[in-house]
């Protein structure tokens, strides 16, 4: 995969990615009553509890995607905001996703669930170290559209969630530092709970350094066209 990285005071590079790992944190909020929260909005849509918080997930690595356009069969899926880390090669870059899951599925099997739909990925990124000072106050945003509205759908600060220095050490600990690794962090809880739209919006806006990184996609629902019969 093609990356564009934003540094500060320097010319855009390129980074290229082929991914060894995807891996998916769950139920990875610093604040126990808002993972409390989550929980509470997978079992209303029939997810069970989990056995311990935070959890580790395996995608594969297919499922890693830049897209616009993630055609779904149903509207049984949605979309969850995350910070995702990028390891290459001893340095880490910080950039913005969504772990786009099947609610249905996940009443059987979160794993699968994960695996049902693409990981999708923002075009670019930033290196981990110039945000690292303010990381908890970089803000994540997902506005979901339905039909003609545009309506508020998940938004907090990164300081919501576990910080990279925990997954720096879990990726350490695993000894995947050096590898191609790509981490996506847990979501923050749904405004309105988690529900299909026909398009998100993904923002990671950093305050302090006045930038953000902005992904859009479509969920248009996939069917077999009808086709005339012969005379």
């Amino acid at each position: 995969m093609e990356f564009v990285v934003e540094r500060r005071g320097r010319a855009k590079a390129r980074l290229s990615l082929e991914p060894r790992l995807v891996l998916n944190a769950g139920y990875a909020g610093r604040n126990q009553e808002a993972v409390r929260r989550h929980i509470e909005e997978l079992e209303q849509l029939g997810v069970p509890r989990p056995g311990r918080v935070p959890m580790v997930f395996a995608v594969s690595n297919h499922l890693l995607l830049n897209l616009s356009v993630l055609q779904v069969i149903d509207t049984q899926s949605s979309a969850e905001i995350e910070y995702v880390l990028l390891f290459h090669r001893g340095s880490v870059y910080v950039t913005v996703g969504s772990d786009h899951s099947d609610r249905e599925v996940e009443t059987r099997s979160i794993q699968k669930a994960k695996n049902s739909y693409p990981n999708v990925v923002a075009g670019t990124v930033w290196p981990l170290d110039e945000v690292t000072g303010h990381f908890d106050q970089l803000e994540l945003t997902c506005e979901a559209t339905r039909g003609d509205a545009i309506v508020p759908y998940q938004h907090g600060k990164a300081a919501d969630l576990l910080p990279p220095s925990y997954w720096l050490d879990w990726v350490r600990r695993a000894g995947l530092f050096e590898s191609d690794v790509v981490f996506y962090s847990g979501t923050i809880a749904a405004q309105d709970g988690l529900h299909h739209g026909d398009a998100y919006r993904l923002r990671l806006h950093d305050p302090v350094l006045g930038r953000e990184i902005v992904h859009s996609y479509r969920c248009p629902v996939v069917s077999v066209p009808e086709v005339a019969e012969k005379a």
